[in-house]
This record gives C-alpha cells, structure tokens and sequence, in this order.
C-alpha cells in the first residue's frame, strides 16, 4: 500500500496540473474571443469611395470604388454595371431579369459604344475644390455635338433639321483621389470621357447662345463601408450578346407603343 501512495499522489498531481492548463486556456479563449468577433464582423464589410450622383436621363445613380473594383447603380432603371478585379471585364446586369451582357477588359476599354467620341481642340484647367477636397475644373473647346437630349427628341420632332449643337463643355473632377488605373479607365469609359484624371464631378454642356446643359451633377461623396456580400459580380446570371436585351427595350418598346395607341382618337 505504501508503494502506491506516490504514485496515486503523481497522477493526482498531473490531474491537477491538465485541470490548470485546460482553465488558463478557457480564460485566453474569453479574453480573445471579442477581438476576434470584432476581426470577423470588420472582414464582413468593405470600405469603399461612394458617389451619388444626378445624371440626365437616368436619374440619381451611384459610384462605388475601390482599389479592386467599381459598381455604378441606376435604380430608375435597374441597371447595375460591375467592373471587378482580376479580370476587370465590364458586366451590364438588370437587377430583375438576372440578364448580363460581359464586355472583356479589351473590348470595353477606349470605346465609346453608341456615342459621338468627344474630340477636343483646346483646353484651358483652373484648380478648384469640392466640399474642402482638392479638384480641378476643365474648360473645353470642342467639335460641334448634339447633346443625347437633342438625339432622343429626334423621333417626336416634326422637322428633320438639326436642332444646335454645343461646342464647348465645362468639366469638374476630383483630384489625388487613390484609386487603381482599371477603376478610373471604367470611369473615363462609363462617361465617354477618356481625358479624365479623377473621378467625375459635374459635366455641361455650352451652346453658341449661352445655353447650359448640365448632364451630370454630383450630390455627395463619402468614404463608407458597405456589406462584403454585396462587393461581388453576380453568379449564375442568364448571359446574353446585347445590351439591349440586358435593358429588356423589346418590352419597354411594346409599352411605348401600347401607350401611344390608347392616345390615338
């Protein structure tokens, strides 16, 4: 019996001290484990650079960049345009029918679809501000155009003349904003204007008579975060070769015209 007093005092010994190293283990994971909640819940969201802008025929739309991507948001129309790392490929997506078209990095990058290039015969830059950030105003001098207002009015128009065109623009842009070439090449190409440094602040338009057109208008910008899940291009979408079936313009031609007839005596 006395033989097997220490070895009972030995295990009861090392019980003791797995029971010690089991509870300084359980205090670390409590003292831990709201550092590491707060690391999982700051790994769910996503800062961003936010612009919410007012543009002509759409309406308010908003701009999200970071260093690996950019989304622009029309609501009117519910569309969404996603241009996302690594691949950098534009997608133009309708937020109902899940329809997108993709437009490779090659494709889409110095192009201007649809619109009338702008060609540019002098510029003048003067520095200026926007909400105490640094930017600069841009006044140009360029080939006559007729502005997309004018284009969309051509089919209610009962002469085939061609209405003014404008030829000069003034344009507005943040300056030593830190944001990656493949973001600002998307934002160059979402406004038709490949001579941009920074992010677009306000784009008009001036006639020969003193007419100012002003297209684009930005109503603020802030640093914001907003949830990871929604920093993504879309999965599983219906792939489609035009953009006017992303934009569904079959339908919205049908409603047109079945709204035109009721108005017909």
């Amino acid at each position: 019996m006395q033989s097997l007093c220490p070895k009972i005092k030995s295990l009861s010994a090392r019980r003791l001290l797995a029971q010690s190293i089991l509870a300084l283990l359980a205090a670390s994971c409590a003292v831990l484990s709201p550092t590491t909640q707060a690391l999982a819940a700051k790994a769910r969201t996503k800062t961003v650079d936010k612009y919410e802008y007012k543009v002509e025929f759409n309406g308010a739309s908003t701009l999200l960049i970071a260093e690996d991507g950019a989304i622009w948001r029309v609501p009117r129309i519910g569309i969404t345009y996603y241009c996302m790392a690594p691949s950098w490929e534009v997608i133009v997506f309708n937020d109902a029918t899940k329809c997108g078209r993709i437009f490779p990095r090659q494709d889409w990058l110095n192009k201007v679809e649809g619109k009338t290039p702008i060609r540019i015969k002098s510029k003048s830059v003067i520095p200026s501000s926007f909400n105490g950030m640094p930017a600069r105003s841009l006044y140009l001098e360029i080939e006559p155009m007729e502005s997309l207002k004018n284009q969309g009015e051509f089919f209610y128009r009962s002469s085939t003349k061609k209405t003014k065109e404008y030829s000069r623009m003034e344009v507005s842009e943040l300056q030593n904003k830190n944001m990656s070439k493949q973001a600002l090449d998307f934002v160059r190409w979402r406004f038709s204007m490949p001579f941009l440094s920074g992010p677009l602040l306000k784009s008009t338009n001036v006639y020969p008579d003193g007419k100012r057109e002003t297209t684009v208008s930005t109503t603020a910008v802030s640093r914001t975060t907003i949830p990871l899940s929604d920093w993504h291009i879309p999965r599983n979408f219906k792939k489609v070769d035009s953009t006017s079936k992303v934009n569904n313009e079959r339908a919205n031609y049908k409603k047109a015209a079945e709204m035109f007839d009721t108005l017909m005596p």
